[in-house]
């Protein structure tokens, strides 16, 4: 009996069907094995690594060593730390500043043979380095080309001679790397705040964007708030503050700029009308009490002497909600409220106001203020004294008798003088020759 060439030997005398079903089978299990054997040997045991005897790692890319990079690196993480809030970050900046100054002041020419140290040697002068530190580069002409004139436009900044600190403004703070770029775009735009405004806020805006979170920004920011507000767009600046606040808001300067901020806005007259005044309502909800009360009352203080009572009372009592009781602040807060409100109060009201401020929390212009106005809040009521009535009436006498033409049912000094005048001007033109209109 013949067998067939293609069946197989293990399944002689099974039914077909059967016969089909146990080859597919085993094909299966001839794939499984072929995968575990796979998996097996690709497994760290397989290939000895459980003896020591694995694969070596991949090499590591090795470029020439960036020491001064990496420490001017280190001193911007340090920044940002502080336009978080970190207080011990800025000893800790001032030391590696200095560290940074002395590598620098010792390193040979060699030591600026990479592009990425020569930049690094400028983020440190605009950083707040010491120019003293790179006097030694400037006079080996360590930088090639452009690049020197770059530089000594840094010490010029650093040292801040204006003319020669121009010489960064024709470089594209965009073709630089984001950490020197970002600096330069804002040591330009301080260059040319008094020139070109415009040009100057888009430089801010460069700034920011390409170092994002950086001390940079921080003071990016704050600077731009002060040139919108000198540009009076209070819409603008209440953004840019709020902006501030939340990405800023526990910056180790975020003191600074609070006080800075009611300054602009007293300055540039940014809160004229109690609708202006609302605009800085969400932004002073993200203040701190004692910030939002310094602003209130450096608005009302402001108000008060421009003569705008209902933005400084308004200003007065909101700052009053924060104020802690016999406190300076809530004494210069009554006075400012007692000031804008009293002429409108009752009497009894405006003697319990004026005695609720108390005058030894005062400064002394405000203990000025106070007075004026409580000898004012004193005269009020009281009739004005019978010796001004009898000077009023002599010197009306005096001018009637001086002034034969005066209008007897007008008995007003001054408008007699005046139409006297003219009389005189008229005869005076006459014999000149001259017409005088009517």
């Amino acid at each position: 009996m013949k067998r067939d060439r293609g069946a197989n030997p293990g399944t002689a005398g099974v039914p077909p069907a059967l016969a089909r079903e146990t080859r597919a089978v085993a094909g299966r299990s001839a794939i499984a094995v072929a995968l575990v054997a796979l998996a097996l040997l690709a497994s760290p045991a397989a290939a000895g690594e459980g003896e020591g005897h694995g694969a070596p790692p991949p090499t590591p890319i090795v470029g020439p060593p960036t020491p001064l990079s990496d420490m001017m690196l280190d001193v911007q993480r340090l920044q940002a730390r502080m336009a978080q809030g970190d207080k011990e970050a800025y000893a800790e900046q001032r030391a590696k500043l200095k560290a940074v100054g002395a590598a620098i002041s010792e390193a040979g020419a060699e030591a600026f043979k990479t592009r990425i140290e020569r930049d690094a040697v400028v983020v440190y002068l605009l950083s707040g380095g010491q120019p003293r530190d790179v006097a030694k580069i400037v006079e080996r002409a360590d930088f090639p080309g452009d690049e020197g004139e770059l530089l000594r436009g840094a010490v010029g900044y650093a040292l801040g001679r204006q003319s020669e600190a121009e010489k960064l403004i024709p470089f594209d703070a965009n073709a630089l790397s984001l950490r020197l770029g970002s600096q330069l775009a804002y040591a330009q735009s301080v260059l040319l705040t008094p020139k070109d405004a415009k040009k100057s806020l888009e430089l801010l805006d460069l700034a920011r964007l390409l170092t994002p979170g950086s001390l940079t920004e921080e003071a990016a920011l704050r600077r731009e708030i002060l040139l919108v507000g000198d540009l009076r767009k209070p819409d603008r600046v209440a953004f840019l503050a709020r902006q501030y606040v939340e990405r800023f808001g526990k910056s180790i300067f975020a003191g600074n700029f609070v006080e800075g901020f009611a300054h602009t806005a007293v300055k540039y007259d940014l809160c004229p009308d109690l609708p202006s005044l609302d605009k800085f309502s969400a932004l002073l909800e993200l203040l701190t009490a004692e910030q939002r009360r310094a602003f209130l009352l450096a608005i009302a203080h402001a108000s008060v002497l421009l003569g705008r009572f209902d933005v400084a009372s308004q200003a007065a009592r909101r700052s009053l909600t924060s104020a802690t009781p016999g406190s300076g602040d809530e004494a210069r807060a009554r006075l400012y409220d007692v000031v804008s409100r009293f002429p409108h109060m009752e009497e009894e009201e405006q003697k319990v106001a004026f005695a609720a401020v108390d005058q030894t929390k005062l400064n002394a212009a405000d203990r000025d203020l106070f007075a004026a106005a409580a000898a004012l809040h004193e005269r009020m009521y009281e009739p004005p004294p019978l010796a001004a009535h009898e000077d009023a009436r002599r010197e009306a006498s005096v001018a009637a008798a001086r002034s034969p033409d005066l209008n007897k049912t007008t008995p007003d000094p001054a408008a007699a003088t005046i139409r006297r005048a003219a009389a005189a001007l008229a005869a005076a033109e006459a014999l000149v020759g001259k017409e005088t209109p009517p």
